[in-house]
């Protein structure tokens, strides 16, 4: 074990997650647990969304996918900027003025409760996922990089992920964000600077095969890619952890959007200096290297404190990353499903519920990585499963013609597909991405002939959304 990365690794993980649990103590609601009190500032929220944004897949999965594909992966970057602008040129103070803590809220408003009930599960789901492929990526840098054995390193995971966001919550993760977010640009910019130089700069660049720097190359079965591409594009629409719980954790609907734009330019920017470091990594470490261990190889060739410093941003992409999907999941968990069959839970009730929660899950997950350690699988899957959202979600705000039944069908055959398509392996190369999209869009059209428990709120949240929350203000 490198001296060095013995040292302040530990020290890092130690000062991290003394700092959540510091700042995450004085959470006394359930609105403070997961949503900060819904009072943070613009800067807190942009730096927490970099954090969240930028997690393990970006920091590891992504680099060893431009290692495996070349630069024609970076579709996905663009797809998912072209998403955020979006929706904060038009949708983000719309989304605020509703003030709701999950999504599934929005179902429940526009659809009843049995919309929220499955939005719910789909959205609980999609936060265990892509944990799972956090834990996956904490595991990987800490016995590939750091030398200790995989067992270990899970089991410091589970109890990492999981005091800081059972002690930190929402308050004590986007506070830390904001630091972290800095150490996570900081490590990129100064690995692939470093990577690029190694791998013989622009001169070196010139030697990769053709079809690793073509944008237009194909070195992915296209309908399997282009599904991951519309996944990237979707999810950012229905995204509870990165985008919807730091919207409404925001002060005010501008403090969100200006939060978004800024989060999404250094976004942007980091994925760029990703994509460098997986290209430097091909001429670095030739062919042969397994995805997952792309980065920590190439840390190897690296200046140690260079190492440790990327190493140290990897840890902090992780930790906030996970820390957003499982606390996402824990309050949908509590909030969104048990609340329903036991009304009468109390704020403390509820935050005790999550908490046990997150618990259980860190500690599933951690089995589930022994058999599939993946992390851009976990990621992707976790990606269409929010893709399952979109349709009826935003198809409920904007027209009157969805009934409940549209809700239901949408949520119910979207990912029923998703599961049945995944669990046959994705046939003939096609994403079950576009199976969501299909049977979602079949689900919804035919609910439009059940008229059954349409209601005069449903119509009016239509024309609140379509009016940006105007008669709101007035």
């Amino acid at each position: 074990m490198n001296t060095l990365n013995a040292i302040v690794i530990p020290v890092y993980l130690l000062i991290i997650t003394a700092m959540i649990v510091y700042y995450g103590r004085k959470a006394k609601t359930f609105k403070d647990y997961a949503l900060a009190g819904g009072n943070l500032p613009w800067p807190v929220i942009c730096g927490t969304i970099i954090a969240t944004s930028i997690g393990g897949g970006s920091m590891m999965g992504y680099v060893g996918s431009f290692y495996q594909y070349g630069v024609m992966y970076f579709r996905m970057v663009l797809g998912s900027l072209a998403s955020q602008l979006i929706l904060i040129f038009f949708l983000s103070e719309r989304i605020k003025r509703l003030n709701i803590y999950t999504i599934a809220d929005i179902f429940e408003m526009r659809y009843g409760k049995k919309a929220q009930l499955i939005a719910g599960v789909i959205n609980m789901f999609v936060g265990v996922a892509v944990g799972v492929a956090m834990l996956s990526s904490l595991i990987s840098l800490l016995s590939n990089y750091v030398g200790i054995s995989e067992n270990l390193a899970g089991i410091i995971g589970v109890l990492l992920l999981s005091i800081t966001v059972t002690m930190g919550g929402l308050t004590g993760a986007a506070i830390t964000d904001t630091i972290q977010s800095a150490v996570i640009i900081g490590g990129a910019l100064t690995v692939s600077v470093t990577a690029f130089v190694k791998a013989g700069g622009i001169q070196g660049f010139s030697q990769l095969p053709a079809q690793m720097t073509h944008m237009g190359a194909q070195n992915i079965p296209p309908m399997l890619f282009w599904g991951m591409v519309a996944s990237a594009f979707f999810v950012n629409f229905a995204d509870q952890a990165s985008m919807f719980q730091r919207i409404n954790a925001a002060r005010t609907p501008k403090d969100a959007k200006k939060a978004l734009l800024a989060g999404a330019i250094f976004v942007a920017v980091c994925m760029g200096l990703v994509m460098v470091m997986g290209l430097s990594a091909k001429l670095v470490l030739g062919d042969g290297i397994a995805e997952n261990q792309v980065i920590t190889e190439l840390l190897k060739h690296v200046h140690p404190v260079v190492g440790v410093l990327y190493a140290s941003a990897i840890i902090a992409a992780v930790i906030t990353t996970a820390n957003a999907m499982y606390l996402s999941a824990s309050m949908t968990f509590s909030r969104d499903l048990v609340k329903q069959f036991v009304p009468a839970l109390t704020d403390r009730q509820m935050i005790r519920i999550s908490r046990v929660f997150v618990w259980v899950t860190a500690v599933l997950s951690f089995i589930v990585v022994h058999y599939q350690p993946s992390i851009m699988k976990w990621i992707l899957i976790g990606y269409t499963s929010i893709t399952c959202l979109v349709l009826p979600l935003y198809g409920g705000l904007v027209t009157k013609k969805a009934t409940p039944a549209s809700g239901q069908w949408s949520l119910a055959l979207s990912i029923i597909g998703v599961i049945v398509w995944e669990t046959l392996g994705s046939p003939w190369d096609i994403n079950s991405v576009f199976v969501a999209l299909l049977l979602g869009t079949v689900g919804f059209v035919l609910g439009f002939f059940d008229k059954r428990g349409v209601t005069e709120e449903q119509m009016r949240l239509v024309d609140s959304f379509k009016l940006g929350g105007r008669e709101q203000r007035k």
